[in-house]
């Protein structure tokens, strides 16, 4: 297991943190997640031998909400 913390930069809305949590939990190997908007980050706990902390990083970048 890993865990990766990333910066949600422009996730300002509900909206925002369910994209990246459905995007995210669609991924193979994520076991757990947590969306934080006051902190604009994401932890994610994964099995680094399901998917790498590029592809989780990629994934969030493709789902991030554009600034409202």
């Amino acid at each position: 297991m890993a865990i990766s913390t990333l910066t949600l930069e422009g996730a300002t809305c509900p909206m925002c943190a369910n994209a990246v949590s459905n995007a995210l939990h669609s991924l193979q190997g994520v076991q757990h997640l947590d969306v934080d908007l006051a902190d604009q980050i994401a932890t994610i706990t994964y099995d680094d031998d399901e998917t790498t902390d590029a592809s989780i990083r990629e994934t969030v970048d493709r789902a991030s909400c554009a600034t409202h």
